[in-house]
């Protein structure tokens, strides 16, 4: 059931956080990035599609290993376009190429082969125990891979979908970029609410913790906290296709590179 409850918010009402701002830091580079996630002790995962690889970063950006490679072989990638760190450290990533996704070890070791439904083009991929959903760009629906193997069509009415990011309690955030909006919905699939009814531009990327949400909209950083509203945090990289959040440290990442960005206070500033 549809409700309108969720918070309002336009261009006149984002608050900018002054006390601090973001200094950005360029960790490292890539062909054609298409994608960024962080697993809990802070490794940073990239789809680099321009080389069919997935590369594992310290989270000082040191790369510590490459995954992948072309090829249609389990363990190997064809156009990675989708990233996410599950329970159990299970890496999920997502090919446009080879249509299908792949659950492997943080390591890299291939655990499991599934095949995308027909004609669904991957824009985000999030999983929670044995529960798989995938953002489906070309249809704007979100799926689901059900215990039995087979995948369902869980949720349509978007109009450009960009990015999902899990919340608290099973909750799913989409950020819809035809809409200017981020919807909530439970684990079947269900709108709950209209998280954000009108952001102030286009979202380029989301993330979530618990239901705090990050985005990147029109070059700035934003942060969406249920109790307070929005807030500016800083301006952030052009192009970007990735976002992820650690212990306070915001990563962006961009076709071509890896971005650390750490708050600073502000001289004069206590």
């Amino acid at each position: 059931m549809l409700s309108f409850l969720g918070t309002s918010l336009g261009p006149r009402v984002a608050k900018t956080n002054v006390p601090d701002s973001l200094q950005w830091e360029s960790l490292a580079s890539f062909v054609q990035a298409q994608a960024l996630a962080v697993d809990p002790q802070g490794r940073l995962y990239v789809a680099d599609a321009g080389r069919h690889v997935v590369v594992r970063l310290s989270p000082e950006g040191q790369i510590e290993a490459i995954i992948g490679g072309p090829g249609s072989a389990p363990g190997q990638f064809d156009t990675p376009v989708a990233l996410y760190v599950g329970a159990g450290l299970r890496l999920w990533v997502a090919e446009a190429g080879n249509h299908r996704l792949q659950r492997l070890t943080w390591q890299g070791t291939p655990l499991e082969v599934i095949p995308l439904p027909e004609g669904v083009m991957p824009t985000g991929v999030c999983a929670q125990g044995r529960q798989v959903w995938v953002l489906d760009a070309q249809g704007a629906a979100l799926w689901q891979r059900l215990s039995d193997g087979r995948w369902q069509k869980m949720a349509q009415g978007m109009h450009q979908p960009i990015a999902l990011a899990p919340g608290s309690g099973g909750r799913l955030f989409v950020a819809d970029a035809g809409q200017n909006k981020v919807l909530a919905y439970d684990a079947l699939g269900v709108v709950e609410r209209l998280w954000i009814e009108t952001l102030p531009a286009k979202p380029q990327a989301l993330t979530a913790l618990g239901d705090t949400l990050w985005m990147v909209l029109d070059h700035r950083l934003y942060r969406h906290v249920p109790t307070m509203g929005l807030e500016i945090w800083g301006t952030a990289m052009p192009h970007v296709v990735g976002l992820a959040v650690h212990q306070g440290i915001v990563y962006v990442l961009t076709p071509t590179r890896l971005y650390q960005g750490r708050q600073f206070k502000t001289p004069g500033r206590r």
